[in-house]
């Protein structure tokens, strides 16, 4: 079972939009307030600093994932996925945390990326324990003020600082 992260085509957008999980439509929906899904999926892409998508055997795309420079020093951090990230968790995760080390490196001044996850986004919430965030206590949050958990993912420290 192969899995590469690679940069985002064009072909990938509607491909992402028609296939994503139950979990991530209702998250994006509490989000943003409509269904528009292929609207959202280009909207993230499109405003992102930096962005990629970790693809299966047939370079289709099982998840995406980007950052958008929210203040000098803070990025918002989002992901979202199709069913068969289940699939490929681990190659994900693995492969996952040396692109946020590259985006802390890419983004000097960066000190954290956060975002809000739906509360009941589990899977999400695995990814995120595992790359290092700091999950918050549920608060409402978008248009709908469903429940949502913050999250902080704070830039470590380099081996070679001081």
């Amino acid at each position: 079972m192969n899995y590469a992260i690679r940069e985002v085509r064009e072909d990938d957008l509607p491909y992402l939009a028609a296939n994503l999980r139950s979990a991530d439509i209702k998250e994006l929906y509490a989000t943003y307030g409509h269904l528009r899904i292929p609207e959202v999926v280009r909207k993230c892409f499109e405003l992102s600093d930096r962005s990629r998508v970790g693809v299966n055997d047939s370079d289709k795309p099982v998840v995406a994932f980007g950052v958008k420079r929210f203040s000098p020093a803070c990025a918002v951090v989002w992901a979202f996925g199709t069913p068969e990230i289940r699939r490929y968790s681990i190659p994900f995760i693995r492969y996952s945390r040396p692109v946020l080390q590259d985006w802390f490196e890419e983004l000097p001044d960066i000190q954290y990326f956060l975002n809000f996850s739906h509360s009941e986004n589990t899977l999400h919430h695995r990814w995120l324990a595992w790359v290092g965030a700091e999950l918050l206590p549920d608060a409402p949050w978008g248009e709908t003020g469903e429940l949502f958990r913050p999250f902080i993912i704070r830039r470590q420290p380099s081996a070679t600082s001081d």
